[in-house]
């Protein structure tokens, strides 16, 4: 009777070992279902992964590359901007100069129209506002000695001035009308 026991309890046993072994096989089998499908997945997000890194990469080269581009522009501009000032700087300060040059030649303008179209007075007002310190000094002379000489030497100034302030190359022809007036 030991012996039955010791078979049923050996058949129990062995049913047990093979229902676990069974049960064991079928839950390896999932596992391994799911490990495979797990590593599949894992492959389609390491390729996402890398099409997303490759993506970024670019991307990121593109900006780079647009940045660059972009602040090249930009030192460009600042250098036109800086080309533009001095330009400006430049004309204004040409600018200034003929403004000086044209209000120079106003004055002394005016002064030969005073002389030419007014009065005496008018003359001599427009020599004594001018900032002229040579032309004053010559119209000084001029009423000092009443001579024609000091009144052409007067007239040639005022002329060879204002060619000389608007550019003008001027040879005074008055020289000679003196010199013929003295033989």
């Amino acid at each position: 009777m030991l012996r039955k026991i010791f078979y049923i309890a050996g058949g129990l046993f062995l049913s047990f070992a093979l229902l676990g072994s069974m049960g064991l096989g079928a839950w390896t089998y999932n596992l391994n279902n799911e490990l495979e499908q797990s590593q599949a997945d894992y492959a389609a997000l390491q390729k996402d992964y890398n099409k997303l890194d490759s993506e970024y990469n670019q991307t990121k080269a593109d900006y780079e590359s647009s940045l660059d581009k972009a602040q090249t522009e930009l030192e460009d501009a600042q250098a036109q901007i800086k080309e533009l000032e001095q330009d400006l700087d430049q004309s204004q300060s040409e600018n200034k100069s003929l403004e000086r040059k044209v209000s120079a030649i106003q004055s002394k303008v005016a002064v030969l129209n005073a002389f030419w179209f007014t009065s005496e007075s008018a003359f001599a007002q427009r020599v004594e506002n001018s900032d002229d310190e040579q032309l004053k000094e010559l119209y000084k002379a001029m009423n000092e000695s009443q001579s024609w000489d000091a009144f052409v030497e007067l007239m040639s100034y005022l002329i060879e001035s204002i060619s000389e302030t608007s550019g003008i190359q001027w040879q005074p022809t008055v020289n000679a009308v003196l010199m013929g007036q003295s033989q």
